[in-house]
């Protein structure tokens, strides 16, 4: 949430003071971008911890993933 509440501030920045001036129009995209990165943080921090059902597939199917690149090692060495 702070993400969002400082890419908000930043793009209000920019955007006020939009002229000419390189270091007002990088905080406006600059702003864009923080709000948008911001998003994805928060959707993905709410979906990391309060979906269990999915948080118990995804490790699962990583501990797959990490047994069976386990497993081709040792059938390489052999």
């Amino acid at each position: 949430m702070l993400v969002l509440i400082a890419g908000i501030i930043m793009v209000q920045t920019g955007f006020a003071t939009f002229a000419d001036d390189e270091p007002r129009v990088g905080l406006y995209i600059g702003g864009i971008f923080t709000i948008i990165g911001g998003i994805f943080s928060t959707v993905g921090g709410i979906v990391f911890l309060n979906f269990d059902s999915l948080k118990k597939n995804i490790f699962r199917t990583v501990g797959k993933i990490a047994d069976a690149v386990e497993e081709e090692r040792i059938q390489e060495k052999k």
